[in-house]
């Protein structure tokens, strides 16, 4: 009775149901795997937030943490030509750039006579000898012993900024994961020299950043804008007035040095520049790495007040400890 039943009804469809038990399966699935990776993440950001809670000493200047990490920042730079790893803007903090240990060789040679204390004016001043063609303005000194002017050219009219610093290139920023808005390139030069390019893609003041170490402790940065500074509303626009390898020989420079340039230079610049605020000088304000100081060379404001701070803390310590400003 049962089989007579059975068999006067109709068959039910199953069409499609081998596909939906499929995509139910597919779906609990990612939900599944996307609940681990948001605790992999809250676990992750709790881990940095430790990490960045260093404690600090007089001056804001955190105190050295690892030992280890430091012995492996001042290890040689490696040659030829290496990019560092992207990773996300978000989770993955720029390495930095400096470290105060003095790595002792010397790459380039400053050319030999008399030396005075490095100044403002004497970057600036030679800063405008080395430029291509074009008329200059906007004169201004910053970072230390840094210097800025306006070049309007074959290009259009653009903004450099040029910082001395008494460091040397940290090796792991060569090897270190970056945040996805910016890229990092070392390369060698022929003198044993390394060249760090850094291309922040939401900076317009440092959207080209070229570092040369010139051994000695003497580290050169290259600044190339596609803004101007901020005026109270914004930063215009303007035109990266020279090129990567222009900007590369000039940070190369063998004129260049954090403690002492050429006297003759020195002394001229500092008395043609005179009516220049803030002129400093190498044995009063370093530009350097001072104690800890520190900076990631992180996406930053692109007012120019905000570049500037980024600019001055852009260090690690030979304990390894890094800043959390900037």
């Amino acid at each position: 009775m049962f089989k007579s039943e059975m068999s006067s009804q109709a068959r039910p469809s199953l069409d499609g149901l081998a596909q939906q038990a499929l995509a139910k399966g597919r779906s609990a699935r990612r939900a599944r795997t996307a609940k681990i990776a948001s605790t992999v993440l809250v676990a992750a950001g709790l881990v940095g937030g430790v990490a960045v809670a260093v404690p600090t000493i007089a001056g804001g200047h955190p105190v050295a943490a690892d030992r280890a990490a430091a012995a492996k920042s001042v290890s040689p730079a490696r040659p030829g030509t290496q990019t560092a790893p992207a990773g996300g803007a978000k989770t993955v903090p720029a390495p930095v750039i400096l470290t105060d240990a003095r790595l002792g060789a010397s790459y380039i040679s400053q050319p030999r006579g008399p030396k005075a204390p490095t100044s403002s004016a004497a970057v600036l001043d030679e800063l405008l000898k080395l430029l291509p063609p074009g008329a200059t303005s906007h004169y201004a000194f910053f970072g230390g012993v840094g210097a800025q002017t306006y070049l309007d050219g074959a290009n259009g009219l653009g903004m450099i900024r040029i910082v001395l610093y008494k460091s040397s290139l940290n090796p792991d920023a060569c090897t270190s994961a970056v945040p996805s808005d910016m890229t990092r390139t070392c390369t060698t030069l022929a003198s044993g020299a390394t060249v760090v390019t850094t291309r922040i893609s939401d900076n317009c003041i440092q959207p080209l950043v070229i570092d040369v170490d010139h051994g000695d402790g003497t580290v050169v940065e290259i600044d190339v804008a596609t803004c101007l500074p901020w005026n109270g509303h914004k930063n215009p626009p303007a035109h990266m007035v020279i090129t990567v390898a222009q900007a590369q020989q000039i940070a190369a420079n063998p004129a260049w040095g954090a403690g002492q340039m050429a006297a003759a230079l020195v002394h001229g610049a500092n008395s043609r520049f005179a009516d220049i605020p803030g002129n400093s000088h190498a044995a009063e304000s370093v530009g350097s790495c001072p104690g800890a100081s520190g900076n990631s060379r992180a996406s930053a404001s692109r007012k120019a007040s905000a570049s500037r701070k980024a600019s001055a803390s852009r260090c690690a310590t030979a304990s390894g400890g890094t800043s959390t400003a900037g």
